[in-house]
């Protein structure tokens, strides 16, 4: 069972049971925040003003990890292509310890799908070196998400 979710921002999402859709997200205008299970927050950002295509997402994925490895220090631990079917998703993947002294993981994804593009970043706990970076996690949760 999953929670499907039609969002005015232009693209539906499927997500895992027992998903939180939060009311306000801290992400700023043309946003949308779901919590998941385990302590992951999904932010889906509505960008296609300044992203017109493939290449540019990619960028995107790029310019937006900068906050975690410039601003919160953090380190690159994966980059690349996710190869989803029917879309490009360029991820960019920073282990960084939040303002608390957690470590989490921030996923920057540019997905560009059917000529229109979307924002995703994933953020969640910092389990240990072994599981991390959990791109299959990530793969999932991006895969959910359709621009239509």
């Amino acid at each position: 069972m999953s929670v499907h979710i039609e969002s005015p921002l232009g693209f539906t999402a499927d997500f895992p049971e027992h998903t939180q859709v939060l009311e306000d997200s801290t992400a700023g205008p043309n946003s949308e925040q779901y919590g998941l299970l385990g302590g992951v927050l999904v932010t889906v950002i509505k960008d296609d003003t300044s992203v017109q295509d493939a290449p540019q997402a990619n960028g995107w994925a790029h310019l937006m990890s900068g906050f975690y490895l410039e601003e919160r220090a953090g380190t690159l631990l994966a980059e690349g292509e996710l190869d989803l079917p029917g879309k490009a998703a360029y991820a960019v993947v920073v282990g960084y310890d939040d303002g608390d002294g957690a470590a989490k993981v921030a996923a920057t994804v540019g997905v560009w799908e059917s000529g229109r593009f979307i924002g995703v970043v994933v953020i969640w706990p910092y389990l240990d070196a072994e599981a991390e970076p959990r791109l299959g996690m990530l793969k999932e949760i991006v895969a959910g998400i359709s621009v239509g």
